[in-house]
């Protein structure tokens, strides 16, 4: 389990030291909420509940993930029946899907990144994209109080803005987040995407809830999406399995695995 900042000591980093310490400690608490649900490697199972004006639909999911080296990821449906046997493979940035019902993989084309996944309100390049917060955007305090804790007595809350590093290879003009941490660990409460960096109001919100003890950390293990263009409507994935840190061969990661 990665380690945690006391909250005694982050508060010392955070209003005594110079400005690059405090950038740093604000820049190790975001690369800890951002990494709790991420390995070296990691499997999981998972339902995907999608809420449209159009319909709604439950999928029951297992997904394997490689991030040393070239970034790997493999996505099956486990049901519904008449969604069984569907896959998305990711390798790199070149993203392949699987019909089980024509025995066709079809390469995702630069067109269609945009387009939903299994219908849901994530895109396809949601799923190419491997942005570390951290690591691509520039960080700033907006505010820091205590709170309640997800677990444990009481957390340090932190709402953070993030502004896109000189050529960095994300989507977003700016994200604002917020996370909690404490002696039992660090993970995010909510993100708000937006556009542009002068947008007042975000086009996308992620909010994250139910903290339970997973792959031996505490992981939100709802995860909620919903877009400004499309009101009342939503896609929640709730992790049911975790694991981290695991063997995963590179067979798992083909067209054959795909399709078995």
């Amino acid at each position: 389990m990665l380690k945690t900042i006391t909250t005694w000591a982050l508060l010392v980093a955070l209003t005594l030291l110079p400005g690059t310490a405090r950038a740093d400690s604000l820049s190790d608490l975001v690369h800890r909420a951002d990494m709790v649900f991420r390995g070296k490697t990691s499997a999981a199972v998972f339902e995907m509940d999608v809420s449209t004006k159009s319909y709604r639909r439950k999928f029951k999911i297992v997904s394997w993930d490689d991030s040393r080296g070239t970034d790997k990821a493999l996505v099956k449906i486990l049901g519904p029946a008449a969604w069984r046997g569907h896959a998305t493979l990711k390798v790199g940035d070149k993203l392949k899907l699987y019909d089980p019902k024509t025995n066709h993989v079809q390469v995702v084309g630069h067109s269609m990144l945009g387009d939903s996944w299994m219908g849901s309100h994530f895109s396809n390049d949601d799923l190419v994209k491997e942005t570390r917060l951290a690591r691509d955007y520039q960080l700033s305090l907006l505010k820091e109080w205590k709170g309640d804790a997800p677990v444990g007595d009481e957390a340090t809350h932190y709402r953070v803005q993030m502004l896109p590093k000189p050529n960095a290879p994300v989507a977003w003009g700016k994200i604002v987040y917020e996370l909690w941490d404490n002696d039992k660990g660090t993970a995010p409460l909510s993100a708000e995407y937006f556009r542009k960096a002068s947008d007042k109001s975000p086009a996308r919100t992620i909010s994250f809830g139910d903290v339970k003890e997973m792959a031996g950390r505490y992981v939100p293990s709802t995860m909620t999406v919903r877009l400004a263009s499309k009101p009342g409507e939503f896609t929640t994935i709730t992790y049911e399995k975790l694991k981290l840190d695991i063997a995963i061969p590179d067979s798992k990661f083909t067209e054959q695995a795909m399709k078995h």
